[in-house]
């Protein structure tokens, strides 16, 4: 429950940073303030988004081993309510950012520093990305849960809640490596 919570919040940090990232992005585009336009800004904003999603993994990794050690009472029913909450609204975001597809942000990077077609919207990716994780993390949730009330299964838990730290640690991995190379202009 704590960590499902802990997911919503940082989904509504990752969204909004995407959002203002997008909005800053738009608005540095042709000043000449910015010598390639505004884009690292988004680019920043997904790299951020990793970084945050990667810090989350490691707090659900440690407080699951922390679960594994410890016997704790669980109210499954409430965190089972909370975790198919968190599951629809993480569907209705992905599905959401799914339709809009990163359409809606084209805009030129100059000809200073032309990226053509190997442009890759970081920023769409990491929110995208950070949405599909909280929804794989809620499913993990919702079945660990049921195997703990159907069938006094305390244990698995804490360990699907492993799974889900490093499946979201790999991910957040992925959205660091990308955007970072495009921070530092990798080729």
């Amino acid at each position: 429950l704590v960590a499902d919570g802990w997911h919503m919040g940082t989904h509504a940090l990752a969204l909004g940073g995407a959002a203002l990232a997008a909005v800053a992005a738009k608005r540095a585009h042709g000043s000449t303030s910015f010598t390639f336009g505004g884009w690292k800004i988004e680019v920043l904003a997904a790299y951020t988004s990793g970084l945050l999603l990667l810090a989350v993994g490691v707090w659900i990794g440690i407080d699951a081993i922390r679960a594994l050690t410890a016997t704790r009472t669980v109210a499954y029913g409430e965190a089972m309510v909370v975790a198919a909450i968190g599951l629809a609204v993480n569907l209705v975001c992905a599905l959401i950012l799914a339709r809009a597809g990163g359409q809606g942000h084209a805009h030129d990077h100059g000809t200073a520093h032309d990226h053509g077609h190997h442009h890759h919207d970081h920023n769409f990716a990491a929110a995208y990305i950070h949405v599909v994780a909280d929804a794989f993390t809620s499913v993990l949730a919702i079945v660990a849960l049921a195997g703990g009330l159907w069938w006094g299964v305390a244990w698995l838990d804490p360990a699907v809640a492993l799974i889900g730290a490093v499946v979201i640690g790999r991910w957040a991995v992925g959205v660091l490596r990308n955007s970072a190379k495009a921070l530092v202009d990798a080729s």
